[in-house]
């Protein structure tokens, strides 16, 4: 997949500017070279996966590599689409989502598989629950990107 220069923008740079750090700090601290850095920022180059590791690390963005491998992976497209909480109640909602659509969900799977296989009249019902699982596995793994961003006050 290829990225473009205002996706490439709009998170490794925006990562970077929201940790506080300028384009030569967080290039020394990345070890690369500034203008490497900008030719990541810009889309110019594609960025290694063991300095998007290093970037998430330093710019304590849990979100980033989700994208960068979302975004640049052939493997990408086996991770859920997700949608990033906005606030603490947004996060508490996406909870209440998931638990309220997988209890039935797990009711659902528990009584078609009760018998030990999935008979024919049951493969709708049964795919029906699987992607609601899939959409659960995403509010989840939205909430935990979100989560991983807190700052906890001390």
């Amino acid at each position: 997949m290829k990225t473009t220069s205002k996706e490439c923008e709009n998170r490794y740079k925006i990562c970077r500017s929201t940790s506080g750090l300028t384009q030569e700090q967080a290039a020394e601290l990345l070890g690369v070279a500034p203008r490497t850095l900008s030719d990541y920022e810009n889309g110019h180059a594609r960025v290694p996966d063991d300095i998007v590791a290093t970037m998430a690390d330093l710019y304590k963005s849990t979100i980033l590599p989700w994208w960068h491998l979302k975004q640049t992976s052939v493997l990408g497209k086996y991770l859920p689409d997700i949608i990033i909480p906005q606030t603490n109640g947004d996060m508490a909602f996406q909870l209440i989502l998931a638990k309220d659509t997988l209890e039935p969900t797990v009711e659902m799977i528990k009584s078609i598989m009760a018998n030990g296989c999935i008979d024919e009249h049951e493969q709708d019902d049964f795919n029906k629950s699987i992607d609601m699982i899939r959409q659960v596995n995403a509010k989840l793994l939205s909430v935990i990107i979100y989560a991983g961003n807190i700052e906890i006050k001390k």
